[in-house]
């Protein structure tokens, strides 16, 4: 308990020091509080009344002392862009509009880093985009600095996506492509799609510059990134897109396996499905339809079940291409083609393995009537050259013209059967 009284007196001597402190620490910041009241005033009042030249000295002491005064926002700055600006206007020689639009952007320079070291309110976003637009709309004063627009508005796309104005963009992307730099262009063109695609602004910008922009060129960019980057996947899907707009069918089917090996969408596995059979590809065909079929939550449409018809008919599985083709129509009973498709494949059929007898004959009768629901009359009337003739009516017992009755036929195990009506050539 001796060193009591040392221990109090030691408390004592702190407590007085931090008080001193905190004392001197509060004249300074009400000493600068009241400056800054007094430097803002002056500036202020002058500029309400748009003395700036009287006004500027004040707001510059504000700018490097106590920018945020009195609310901690960006205002200090804002008035002071304007003030530089007006001041330019009023300049008569070039030289000292020049030297006050410098003193501007310095200040767009100098905003956001000062606010952002304070903690102070401030919208980074605007400021750079605000940039842009002051120095395109001076260009004329301004005209070594033009790159600088695009800069900007670069950097406000890459802080804000969503937020930067189509004709901002538009401006940009004018400025790549008129440089030749079609790589640049088509990057943003790619990414804008992605991100912003279905915005009307966006839409017509997409659609100006892909008209601008020829689709080889558009192609020999895109396959020196994919020389430099053969995993590049958002590549090899625009390429792919390409070749097949374009008509490029042999580099669209080099581009295949690619594709293949990236989970592609419905709509690109139908494109290949097509290609493959157009190109005789059947067997490829099928593998695409099947890698269809296993994905989760895909609903074929009739045109797969009739792409598999067509292939199946190729490798002359006739009964499975027919249960394709019935497919294709039980998914859409509107989709006649399906039904065309039907038809032609009984002609095939009878024309693969031939007819035995008059009996045989018959299947014509079938066939013309598969042409007739399908709606094709021509298919039908083609068939009538092929009908049994009289004679042979007369000497099948059953049959009776104009009458009814039942027919069967068969081909690399396709059954066509059916009742229909006796008719002669």
């Amino acid at each position: 308990m001796k060193d009591l009284p040392r221990i109090m007196y030691c408390v004592a001597v702190i407590a007085v020091s931090w008080g001193i402190q905190a004392a001197v620490a509060y004249a300074q910041a009400s000493s600068l509080n009241q400056e800054s009241a007094v430097h803002y005033s002056l500036y202020y009042e002058n500029f309400k009344n748009k003395n700036y030249q009287d006004g500027l000295g004040d707001l510059i002491w504000i700018l490097e002392n106590d920018p945020g005064f009195p609310r901690g926002r960006d205002v200090n700055f804002e008035r002071a862009v304007e003030i530089y600006e007006a001041l330019a206007m009023a300049a008569e020689d070039p030289a000292s509009q020049r030297s006050m639009l410098d003193s501007a952007l310095a200040i767009f320079d100098r905003a956001v880093p000062t606010m952002q070291a304070i903690d102070g309110e401030i919208d980074e976003f605007e400021w750079t985009l605000d940039k842009g637009r002051f120095i395109q709309k001076h260009i004329d004063k301004l005209e070594d600095m033009s790159g600088e627009v695009q800069a900007s508005y670069i950097r406000a796309y890459e802080l804000d996506p969503m937020k930067v104005d189509p004709y901002y963009l538009d401006v940009v992307l004018n400025a790549h492509y008129s440089s030749g730099n079609v790589g640049s262009t088509l990057s943003l063109l790619r990414e804008l799609n992605e991100v912003r695609g279905e915005e009307e602004g966006i839409e017509t910008l997409l659609r100006k510059y892909f008209r601008v922009i020829p689709p080889d060129e558009q192609i020999g960019f895109l396959e020196q990134q994919l020389a430099e980057d053969e995993s590049n996947v958002e590549v090899i899907q625009q390429l792919f897109e390409l070749y097949d707009q374009e008509g490029y069918y042999g580099k669209l089917l080099e581009l295949a396996p690619k594709v293949l090996e990236l989970e592609p969408t419905p709509e690109v596995l139908r494109m290949l499905t097509r290609m493959y059979l157009e190109e005789g590809e059947v067997n490829k065909a099928v593998e695409v339809f099947n890698q269809m079929e296993a994905m989760q939550d895909l609903e074929l449409v009739a045109q797969d079940y009739h792409n598999m018809g067509i292939a199946q008919q190729e490798l002359e599985n006739f009964r499975e291409a027919r249960e394709y083709y019935r497919q294709a129509v039980e998914v859409d009973p509107e989709y006649t083609a399906a039904l065309r498709a039907v038809a032609d494949l009984y002609a095939t059929a009878a024309s693969r393995c031939g007819i035995a007898d008059r009996e045989e004959a018959a299947v014509f009768w079938l066939i013309a009537d598969a042409y007739q629901r399908a709606g094709d009359a021509a298919g039908a009337a083609r068939m009538r050259t092929a009908f049994p003739t009289a004679e042979d009516v007369f000497y099948v017992q059953k049959w009776s013209n104009n009458e009814a009755t039942s027919v069967s036929y068969s081909c690399n195990g396709l059954t066509i059967s059916g009742t229909t009506t006796v008719r002669q050539r």
